[in-house]
């Protein structure tokens, strides 16, 4: 059986996690959005600790990673834990990986006292949306999603 372990990520592991991290943006048709080099990230989440990045391996070898950072909710006056990627490579997948991930996040959120584990999960993402679906994940319908970026958040400046 081969050994899965989830690790922070070190240096040494963004230029794999940004391979990764472009695999995930040609699934989503968005490679044209992935801006960030490895210096980026490398400056996000161990200069400015903006994120935390975690590998994910089997057998030493990053298969997958996941990026997350802290949130605040207003109604709990706590904080939450915002899952922004988890990525892990399609012949990986289906082998208790991601749940092991959850389970790993959560137990993160008991440590901090953080309320709430977040994210968004694309419409046509069948294999996430019957995961989270597990989970007992609770599908926030009622809000939308927006962003501003580029050029019109530039205009607000």
């Amino acid at each position: 059986m081969m050994a899965f372990e989830i690790c922070e990520s070190k240096k040494e592991d963004l230029e794999k996690i940004l391979e990764l991290l472009k695999e995930l943006a040609i699934h989503e048709n968005m490679l044209d959005d992935v801006k960030c080099t490895t210096k980026e990230l490398k400056e996000s989440f161990f200069k400015h600790e903006y994120a935390k990045a975690l590998s994910l391996k089997v057998d030493g070898e990053i298969i997958g990673y996941v990026m997350y950072y802290f949130t605040f909710s207003s109604f709990w006056g706590l904080g939450g834990l915002y899952l922004e990627d988890i990525y892990i490579q399609p012949k990986h997948r289906k082998k208790g990986y991601a749940r092991a991930v959850f389970k790993y996040l959560a137990q993160i959120c008991k440590e901090k006292n953080l309320k709430r584990l977040e994210w968004v999960c694309l419409n046509d993402n069948d294999l996430g949306i019957e995961f989270y679906t597990k989970l007992n994940a609770r599908h926030m319908s009622e809000w939308r999603t927006y962003r501003l970026e580029g050029e019109n958040l530039e205009a607000l400046m």
